[in-house]
């Protein structure tokens, strides 16, 4: 009798966790949907200008490398250039990942991997230059009034609030050739 009631209170317990995960998700998404639909009025951010964790800015440009490095590796090892295009727009990645990013790109350094063109999927090989910079504006702008660049690396870690779209637009721009 006891093993069925708390049997109960966990099956109850378990739906009752995932309710609350896809009303947060889909809140998400409603948020991601009015950003996009906002794009053209987006404020102007310069990368240049844009400051980041101090962990990250006080990195030397090796140990930069290797951490984009690993960045790419994980970014190669989920093969996002053969899911499906719905896939790109999972939030999937943290606020660290996407700070070293485009600190990395802030630098202008520059990734190179053999056959970069079969790295990404073919709805980012198709969008056109002025939409990509668009997308990195939007970007920039996630990030300028999401990211608390005050908190730590584990904290920046839990903030789980990038799309794989966000991260291949990155990627993207840093391995694209100039």
């Amino acid at each position: 009798m006891h093993l069925a009631i708390v049997g109960i209170i966990i099956v109850a317990v378990l739906l009752l966790i995932i309710l609350i995960y896809l009303l947060m998700d889909n809140k998400d998404n409603t948020k991601k949907l009015n950003v996009t639909g906002n794009t053209p009025s987006l404020k102007v951010i310069k990368l240049e200008e844009m400051r980041f964790p101090k962990n990250i800015e006080n990195m030397n440009m090796n140990a930069l490398s290797q951490a984009c490095r690993v960045i790419l590796d994980s970014y190669r090892a989920l093969d996002y250039a053969h899911k499906l295009p719905s896939a790109m727009d999972r939030i999937e990645w943290h606020t660290w990942q996407v700070s070293l990013l485009l600190y990395f790109l802030k630098t202008k350094n520059k990734l190179s991997i053999y056959n970069s063109h079969k790295f990404f999927h073919l709805t980012i090989l198709e969008l056109s230059e002025e939409h990509r910079k668009n997308d990195i504006q939007r970007i920039l702008n996630k990030y300028w009034n999401n990211a608390n660049i005050e908190k730590d690396r584990d904290t920046l870690s839990r903030d789980v609030i990038w799309t794989a779209r966000d991260v291949s637009i990155i990627l993207y721009e840093i391995l694209k050739e100039k």
